[in-house]
């Protein structure tokens, strides 16, 4: 499998933080690059409506994103050279598969919701390696 590329989607969760590591751990012994990528959907959901986020509230949740990201990728043995951070708003899942196709692999978790959780919530990581143009590793909770 090849991995010059990688994609490492976050929701800036402690599980996130594991599959930064495992990906950093594939490009170990490679010159390989990473890009950690951050996607918050500007919409707030309630019942069957939708409200825009406050600017204010986006703005500041994008800002804290950000310092997370460039928090723990501060630990990794992936240069920074090699390390690519973007933060960004729309629907996650269709953000990623977008730019999947620029990747060899992409490394994300599933937090493994099961019934009417999943049923409800339904899964990013189930819907990006429906849609991914490239290899997805799913890294489990």
């Amino acid at each position: 499998m090849k991995t010059d590329h990688i994609l490492v989607p976050t929701d800036c969760s402690d599980l996130s933080l594991s599959v930064l590591n495992a990906a950093d751990a594939l490009l170990e012994k490679s010159a390989g690059e990473m890009t950690i990528i951050f996607v918050r959907e500007p919409v707030i959901h309630l019942m069957d409506d939708e409200y825009p986020e406050p600017p204010q509230v986006k703005e500041n949740l994008l800002r804290k994103a950000n310092a997370v990201m460039k928090h723990w990728s501060k630990d990794l043995a992936t240069p920074e050279s090699r390390r690519h951070l973007i933060v960004s708003t729309g629907s996650p899942v269709d953000e990623i598969i977008k730019r999947s196709s620029d990747f060899d692999l992409i490394v994300m978790a599933t937090h493994g919701l099961t019934g009417l959780k999943h049923f409800r919530l339904g899964s990013v990581t189930e819907r990006v390696v429906r849609g991914a143009h490239c290899s997805v590793l799913v890294v489990k909770d």
